[in-house]
């Protein structure tokens, strides 16, 4: 995530949020590293999303962003980047302050790893899939204070909303086009399409109402792209994606990438059944059998270790890459594919834990592997 010169640099809001480093700019809004300064020299990083200017004025965006952090408030879990503050400043600027994770997107690791012709080991995209199919499910779950449902579906799963610290933790990110059923904004209008036209479902493009199996299909598509290294559902232009997604024809993904289990073909085809039928009954069901896969808990430190080491290569080659362009083409090439471990040896042994024979309870397997993920278990 990384920072350049920007005139707001040093600017404190609400006199105690300062802007540090501008760390990305979206459509609507821009991304600041920033500190939360406390008494005695207190502080701790902090991301601060200032809501554009030019948005500020316009009731449907200012509504999405008042979203974002009522929805993000509610649910609080490890993998969910969580909502610290929501403030207006003097001049009517909104922000919304989260926490800072310190690392890359699932975006950055796919095409990182592509670029230096290492093929993702998908004992790593499974591990991404449980964490973030973890925050779904947290989301999908929701009660409200009387105990009665509250399901929040998220309509914008993506590889840059799934966020992977240096830890090796999965965080899903920007709840800002929520569906909740308590929601005070204005839902989606019959018949609007809301979140990235490429990760949406069927039902999603032909405007009918989201359910939690929606968001289900938009993970095994974003899972689908990460084991074989290409876009799922592409086209010359935003009209032609559109009746892709709405076909919802999936290549083999056995065909498309050799070497996979077959359990894993067929958790990521079931997730993308046209149908909603058809798909898993809820996220907690997919993140079940991703982590039969990767053999529950005897893989948990196994898999959070080695994402932590990939997120840290691929940090280092985007910064050897930074330092290459600006030296110039004297420089030489980058130094991408000389990574400290070798990934197809990981492929291997992860497909060797695959054909171990599953654990009995999976249920308890799983809640073990959520609890080692979120560091609660002692050793």
């Amino acid at each position: 995530m990384e920072g350049r010169a920007h005139p707001d640099v040093g600017t404190v809001v609400a006199g105690k949020y300062e802007l540090c480093e501008l760390a990305g700019e979206g459509g609507m809004a821009t991304v600041w590293k920033g500190k939360m300064l406390g008494a005695a020299g207190f502080s701790r990083p902090v991301a601060i999303k200032k809501m554009k200017a030019q948005f500020g004025t316009l009731r449907e965006y200012i509504d999405m962003f008042v979203e974002e952090a009522r929805v993000g408030a509610a649910i609080q879990h490890p993998n969910i980047v969580q909502v610290i503050d929501f403030l207006q400043d003097d001049f009517g600027s909104y922000y919304l302050v989260l926490e800072w994770i310190d690392g890359i997107d699932l975006h950055h690791l796919v095409t990182t790893f592509r670029k230096a012709n290492h093929p993702l080991p998908w004992g790593l995209v499974a591990a991404v899939g449980i964490g973030g199919l973890r925050g779904l499910s947290v989301a999908h779950e929701r009660v409200d204070e009387a105990g009665s449902p509250a399901p929040i579906i998220h309509r914008d799963v993506s590889p840059q909303n799934l966020l992977l610290s240096s830890r090796g933790e999965v965080k899903l990110a920007d709840f800002g086009l929520a569906l909740a059923k308590d929601r005070i904004a204005m839902a989606t209008m019959q018949g609007m399409v809301k979140g990235k036209l490429s990760y949406l479902s069927p039902e999603g493009v032909s405007g009918q109402q989201a359910s939690p199996r929606s968001d289900i299909f938009a993970m095994g598509t974003v899972l689908w792209e990460a084991l074989s290294g290409r876009r799922l559902f592409e086209g010359s232009d935003d009209v032609e994606v559109f009746k892709k997604v709405k076909r919802a024809h999936v290549p083999p993904l056995g065909e498309v990438r050799r070497g996979l289990p077959e359990g894993l073909i067929q958790a990521i085809h079931k997730a993308l059944a046209v149908d909603p039928a058809n798909r898993f009954v809820s996220a907690r069901q997919f993140a079940m059998v991703l982590s039969e896969l990767l053999g529950g808990a005897r893989n948990a430190e196994k898999a959070q270790g080695l994402l932590s080491q990939a997120v840290g290569e691929v940090k280092r080659w985007r910064s050897e890459e930074a330092a290459l362009r600006a030296a110039g083409p004297a420089a030489g090439a980058s130094s991408a594919s000389q990574a400290s471990t070798s990934w197809e040896d990981v492929d291997v042994e992860f497909s060797e834990i695959a054909a171990l024979p599953r654990v009995e309870n999976s249920r308890e397997s799983l809640d073990f592997w959520f609890s080692k993920i979120e560091n609660k278990l002692p050793e």
